[in-house]
């Protein structure tokens, strides 16, 4: 049987690979396994489909979601994720771990389970899951002298497997540099060390970081004061002197030697170095006694030069390696492991606590889940007890330490962990019926008003035939770094859902995955640029026999029903389907006989208000504390067609005359996302009873057209969707033409000069104005029936004719 073991870094130098992939792959090695490694940047469809089994180490995102999407679907390949630490934490990774919870989801069902070294990990990542995915639990091995001899031969295998550059990768020269660098910059620290001024120690200590607690803060700072004082009449620089009454102790070869060793830690948790600030008091009052010196080994010295060098007592740093590693702590008299308890770090391995203990180093570490197994050879949570144990209590050390052996034997050695990789590979999932899947693809911010309520009606599986799809969700990264807050509208719905990261359209219509859907639903796509990725995307479709749908994005959507010097009938749709809001008859003349044929008439969701509601009221109950009638204006998007018979400054004219006529009226105005060209004219803006949402402040962002029409008593528009909106939200409407033909807004109110404004506002606030035409629009303009049963319906009707024609085995 063959594996192939995925990584972002395939060297032996990083812990989450060599622990999660090149130990476990030597102990299948040694039961007839044959085993591969990938970099991410080699996981191909064609390089991973000859495998077996395939296993993604400590690697999340969109990207790879095709890739198990095939080899799950196509290839009957077996799967597994492997997780060694809490990533789906909201503060993991720049505050990223949310949208890698997404992602992970989005892949379940590719997934046959996900593997972790900790039961603690397995709980928190079942809940934040929600159980979508087995997770099965292997802890890590122990690494031994055997091991990092094994990992030389592995290097070396790797020259026949691997270009120059993955060479140059796993014998990291750099590595060598840094540990040169430090050398001589510890030289040269040595030699200014007696001329070094207390103003200097000071500006070191003003460079600490400010979350520092205050109390170890002082502390510090009086320590690199004694320290000054001191150092002329001591031998070995950074240590206090012996109290007189008050004797040393030390083993029988001098010096004793503790060492703490790992990754230097990350801003998203208190880890790495900064955990030795935890136990800095309990190191202190150790050199009052004993005569240890602290060796800290890791990637970076940063946090060791800010927080532990100053401290009063002997350390020094040295640069990680696996070799090196291992012969400083066999070196060592004790290890520490100080722990931040939190939620993140109580799901960490124990693989460093048993390294120590193989190399016949004692532990003294805070209390972990993962530890427990260790609890009667080690010590936890009690650094004094742990010190005298291990530096004056020979006997104790030999006890504990036989103690380990046994354990580690029994649960973390080759053969242990081993077994439970073993059945591991035996795991078979039980896979459902394949369905359809509908790829709902979220190219635009405006498209998040058109699609999210389809995604949650197939989700739903509104209509008759119950749920019998599918629904992928992908989302461009553009849409969701302009709204964030799409990601969980659309993950509450319960669709799968991945985003499109790359920086080109040719990299994220590969990514987009068309050949995989059943049918591929989209907003607006026309042949005009702003929708050319989506248009690619839909031939691509088209070309594989795919059935491809847009919806109608608006009442006058270009090259669908509205056309003009511009937006002519050149403007090409290339779905093979398009759902109108209402019947095709009603679509202009320019619009072809092809283009009408593909319209089905299925009708508008009634636009919906957001959370962003209660922003809004709180804010028209600061700024309109005299709680004046509001009433709503609104923009639309194509600039051009208000330029000929000057439509733009008669309406901003007009728009100022009436907030100057009416002061006992409060004016919203809210610029249409993509055009804001009244966010532009100040002068509107400048009066007290008037609030421009501007698209560019957080606060007001979020806010829908339904939102600010629920808030309102009318709504004044230029020729845009709003009016619909208005329609379906029963709120009386008026529709600026100034000299424009606008056969598809009638018969609601066509407001053509000021006068016809400003008696619009007069009645709405009078109560006269009526509903009758409002309804006679809405019942005109939009298909009747359940919308949602309608659009389920045709889905079906569209899968049932694809399945017919596709050939059969």
């Amino acid at each position: 049987m063959k594996i192939a073991w995925v990584s972002a870094d395939i060297s032996p130098n990083v812990a989450s690979f060599r622990y999660r992939g090149l130990y476990p792959s030597f102990a299948l090695a040694d039961n007839g396994f044959e085993n591969a490694y990938f970099s991410v940047r080699d996981a191909k469809i064609d390089h991973l489909k000859d495998y077996d089994i395939v296993i993604f180490i400590k690697t999340v995102g969109h990207f790879l979601t095709p890739i198990m999407r095939e080899l799950c679907e196509r290839y009957g390949r077996k799967v597994f994720l492997d997780l060694c630490d809490y990533v789906t934490h909201p503060k993991y990774g720049n505050n990223s771990g949310e949208l890698r919870r997404i992602t992970i989801l989005s892949q379940a069902p590719y997934i046959d389970a996900i593997v972790v070294p900790t039961e603690q990990l397995r709980k928190v990542l079942s809940a934040s899951l929600s159980d979508a995915i087995p997770i099965i639990v292997i802890p890590d091995q122990a690494e031994s002298s055997a091991l990092i001899e094994r990992t030389r031969v592995f290097s070396a295998k790797k020259v026949d497997v691997h270009s120059r550059a993955a060479l140059r990768r796993l014998i990291r020269p750099r590595a060598r540099l840094i540990a040169l660098k430090y050398g001589i910059g510890r030289a040269q620290r040595k030699a200014r060390e007696s001329f070094l001024s207390l103003r200097m120690l000071a500006t070191e200590l003003s460079r600490a970081p400010y979350s520092l607690p205050a109390r170890l803060h002082h502390k510090l700072r009086d320590s690199w004061a004694s320290h000054h004082r001191m150092a002329a009449s001591q031998e070995t620089p950074g240590r206090n002197k012996t109290p007189a009454d008050q004797a040393r102790v030390s083993g029988p070869s001098g010096r004793k030697k503790l060492i703490w060793f790992g990754n230097a830690g990350s801003d998203s948790f208190q880890s790495g170095i900064q955990t030795l600030t935890l136990i800095a008091s309990d190191l202190i009052r150790l050199a009052k006694i004993a005569d240890f010196e602290l060796v800290v080994m890791s990637s970076r010295s940063d946090a060791y030069k800010t927080l532990i060098e100053p401290l009063p007592f002997p350390s020094r740093f040295e640069v990680w390696s696996q070799e090196a590693c291992f012969e400083a702590v066999r070196a060592s008299d004790a290890f520490l492991m100080p722990q931040i308890e939190d939620e993140f770090s109580e799901c960490k391995s124990a693989n460093r606590a048993l390294l120590a203990l193989s190399c016949g180093t004692p532990v003294i570490a805070s209390r972990l889940k993962s530890l427990e197994p260790l609890k009667d050879c080690i010590v936890t949570d009690d650094w004094e007890g742990g010190f005298r144990r291990y530096l004056l209590d020979e006997a104790a050390t030999k006890a504990d330490l036989a103690t380990a052996g046994s354990i580690i034997e029994e649960e973390f050695s080759a053969e242990a962990t081993g077994r439970k990789w073993l059945e591991l590979m035996q795991l078979e999932k039980s896979r459902p019926a394949k369905r359809p899947r509908v790829a709902i693809f979220f190219h635009l911010l405006q498209d998040i008003h058109v699609l999210l309520p389809v995604v949650t009606t197939l989700v739903a599986g509104a209509g008759e035939n119950g749920n019998r799809h599918d629904v992928d969700v992908v989302l461009l990264k553009s849409v969701y770094l302009q709204q964030p807050d799409v990601v969980r509208e659309i993950v509450s719905t319960g669709a799968r859902l991945r985003l499109l990261t790359e920086d080109t359209d040719e990299g994220n219509l590969r990514a987009l995955d068309v050949k995989s859907a059943s049918v591929l639903i989209v907003g607006a796509e026309t042949s005009l640029r702003p929708h050319r990725l989506v248009h690619a995307a839909v031939l691509k479709a088209n070309e594989l026999g795919i059935p491809t749908i847009s919806m109608q994005h608006g009442l006058e959507a270009p090259g669908l029903s509205y056309f003009d010097d511009r937006h002519t009938s050149d403007v090409k749709i290339a779905s093979s389907s398009i759902f109108t809001y209402g019947d095709p008859a009603r679509l202009p003349k320019q619009a072809s006989s092809d283009l009408v044929r593909r319209c089905i008439p299925v009708g508008r969701f009634a636009p919906s208000t957001s959370r962003h509601l209660v922003t809004l009221q709180s804010s028209l109950e600061a700024i309109n504390p005299r709680r004046l009638p509001v009433i709503a204006i609104f923009e639309n998007l194509h600039w051009h067609r208000y330029e000929a018979d000057g439509y733009r400054g008669h309406f901003s004219a007009h728009i100022e005359r009436l907030v100057d006529t009416f002061k006992d009226v409060f004016f919203v105005i809210k610029p249409h996302p993509a055009g804001v060209w009244l966010q532009k004219n100040p002068r509107i803006t400048t009066r007290a009873n008037t609030l421009l949402l501007r698209r560019d402040d957080p606060e007001f962002a979020g806010i829908t057209a339904a939102d600010l029409l629920s808030a309102s008593k009318a709504a004044i528009t230029t020729p845009s969707t709003v009016a619909v909106d208005a329609a379906q939200l029963c709120r009386p409407v008026l529709v600026f033409a100034n000299t424009l033909d606008l056969p598809l807004f009638e018969p609601l109110e066509i407001g053509r000069s000021y006068d016809d404004i400003e008696a619009f506002v007069t009645r709405a606030l009078d109560g006269g104005t009526s509903v009758d035409a409002v309804r006679r629009f809405e019942s005109s303009a939009l298909a009747p029936g359940n919308v949602a049963s309608n659009i389920v319906r045709e889905i079906d009707r569209l899968l049932e004719d694809r399945t017919l024609k596709l050939p059969q085995n």
